[in-house]
């Protein structure tokens, strides 16, 4: 347990609030207490934000070193504030936006009602799940508009947002990664326009152009990373990565280009990484991602949905991931 961190209380201003003890922060379970947030960590330790709740403008949470939870996710993780919203929560959320493909280990959801489950290949994905992922475990989630997305160990992400109308052509997904290696192959939402696909961890906001990506949300003082990996013809798509430090978007455009930042206030510094460099840092994450999309291409083909679409798109990213690999 840190000392410092046991019983203290922070005032929520109208700045940021700076939660000290490292990457604590990113690893605290969030809870409502009144209309205060609080904190408390997996050594024990609690931090109390009082007021939090109570503000019409809620400020957002930093660590020491530039990491971000920003106030729309602090209030996702901590769950709906009264019974009420718990059912309405519960309502908005009714229609699965997805299903768990495959898990290693112990993977869970919170859902928006608060209640917490277990999670097992072949259960349902709702909007507002907090999904975490224990020790040495991973997670394949497939979205309904085709979109592929695996979550390491020690991982934790939250559904913000998924609306899809194949019918009108229209659709918007937000994912929040808080910690974790996550890969991923964007679906239909993000083939109707730039961005409408966007994915965000405390250091960075990645928009989505139709590709194939891996990444580290790492914990504090460890360098974050966005990778782009080859789809399955050898085309490379692009992904548009920015965060806070006020930069135009690193754009990345080739196999292996990978954005690296500590802080969500520094620029992202763009490197190239070798397939096995590629392999080293996302491994268990991208074999959690190919399981993935042959399970549901084998779904697909049992339901009757046509194997010619199910079968071959998942082939064919798995043969351009092999190719990483």
């Amino acid at each position: 347990m840190l000392p410092s961190l046991q019983g203290l209380s922070l005032p929520a201003g109208d700045g940021p609030v700076i939660v000290p003890g490292g990457p604590w922060l990113l690893t605290a379970d969030f809870a409502r207490e009144g209309a205060d947030l609080m904190l408390v960590g997996r050594d024990g330790a609690e931090v109390r934000v009082e007021g939090y709740f109570g503000q019409a403008f809620r400020p957002d949470l930093h660590t020491e070193e530039g990491a971000v939870i920003k106030a729309d996710l602090a209030a996702r993780l901590a769950g709906a504030p009264a019974a009420g919203q718990y059912a309405q929560a519960a309502a908005e959320a009714s229609e699965a936006i997805g299903t768990v493909e495959t898990t290693a280990g112990t993977a869970t959801a919170t859902r928006a009602d608060g209640t917490k489950v277990t999670l097992k290949a072949g259960d349902s994905i709702f909007q507002g799940d907090v999904l975490e992922t224990g020790p040495g475990s991973t997670i394949g989630v497939t979205f309904a508009d085709k979109t592929t997305f695996s979550l390491g160990e020690d991982g934790r992400m939250t559904i913000d947002e998924i609306v899809h109308d194949p019918a009108a052509t229209v659709g918007e997904m937000n994912l929040n990664l808080v910690q974790g290696v996550f890969s991923f192959v964007s679906g239909e939402i993000a083939k109707i326009g730039p961005d409408v696909m966007t994915v965000s961890t405390p250091v960075a906001t990645i928009g989505i152009r139709g590709t194939t990506v891996a990444g580290r949300a790492a914990a504090e003082g460890q360098q974050n990373t966005i990778s782009l990996l080859p789809n399955p013809d050898g085309s490379v798509g692009s992904v548009a990565v920015g965060n806070q430090s006020g930069a135009p978007p690193t754009v990345l455009s080739q196999a292996g280009a990978t954005a690296q930042m500590s802080s969500a206030f520094t620029p992202p510094a763009p490197v190239v990484l070798s397939p096995a460099q590629l392999q080293n840092q996302y491994g268990a994450a991208m074999q959690t991602l190919q399981s993935a999309r042959a399970s549901a291409s084998e779904r697909a083909a049992e339901q009757g949905e046509g194997e010619g679409e199910g079968e071959g798109e998942g082939e064919g990213e798995g043969e351009g991931e092999g190719d990483v690999n």
